[in-house]
């Protein structure tokens, strides 16, 4: 009888075992769901504040907001053009290119434009000059390809075809660092000023520091795009890239239809 009674003791501190851990295991995936059910409310929201933010009167199909990366190609554009300092852009964005300019002249920091339109066919010859300068340093050419695609647009995937973005750079920076286009020109007080007022002219830094997954470029210190002020302004202070600003702009359509 006590053998008996032993084990039915045994068999029932078993079952309360097994029932609390049932119990242990429902609450903690409940709370792992209402942790991440938390959590995809709060991004909700935030994306829900950003977009009754957006800038009035602005649309995405804007010329100016125009999306051109590797996932978003474009054959040749059409629009008029013109030169400023001797590089080709569109010539909407002459004006606001020039006040740039002078902005950061008169602040004491004299800037030069690199870069500006370049039609696909161009692009696609510095996508291999690219590549080929990599494999005459000995990379092979997997690696060459590799290297090329952190900085390098894909021909039809460039900003620059847009004639909406330009590379620019402060003049000292550039001629002393042997007219080369590097990110570590951030840390020049000239470099600084141009990504810190460029939404004043509506331009805003293309490519930032933790945008490359939307944008798939690496981080580059000098390539400015156009957006206009209002937009500029937004995507600044909110640090989107123009991927990001305009998914914004395409959910605040399509909830308004």
């Amino acid at each position: 009888m006590l053998k008996r009674n032993l084990l039915r003791g045994l068999a029932l501190v078993s079952l309360a075992g097994v029932l609390a851990g049932c119990g242990a295991s429902q609450l903690t995936s409940k709370a792992t769901s209402s942790s991440t059910s938390a959590k995809s409310t709060k991004t909700q929201t935030k994306r829900q504040r950003l977009i009754s933010a957006l800038p009035k009167g602005v649309k995405s199909t804007d010329s100016d907001l125009v999306v051109v990366n590797k996932w978003h190609k474009r054959a040749e554009m059409t629009f008029n053009k013109s030169s400023v300092d001797g590089i080709e852009v569109r010539s909407s964005i002459v004006k606001p290119l020039k006040a740039f300019l002078a902005g950061a002249k008169k602040a004491g920091y004299p800037a030069t434009i690199v870069s500006g339109y370049r039609s696909v066919a161009y692009q696609k010859e510095v996508w291999d000059q690219s590549i080929q300068t990599y494999e005459n340093q000995g990379k092979s050419a997997k690696e060459a390809l590799k290297l090329t695609k952190e900085y390098v647009a894909v021909p039809s995937g460039s900003e620059h075809e847009t004639g909406l973005a330009a590379d620019i750079m402060n003049t000292h920076w550039y001629s002393t660092h042997g007219n080369q286009l590097l990110s570590s020109s951030d840390k020049n007080k000239g470099q600084q000023w141009l990504i810190n007022h460029a939404a004043d002219y509506g331009f805003v830094l293309r490519f930032t520091k933790d945008g490359k997954q939307s944008t798939g470029i690496d981080y580059e210190s000098w390539h400015f795009r156009y957006v206009g002020k209002a937009s500029a302004e937004f995507m600044t202070k909110h640090n989107l890239t123009l991927e990001q600003y305009v998914s914004l702009l395409q959910a605040r359509e399509k909830a308004a239809k």
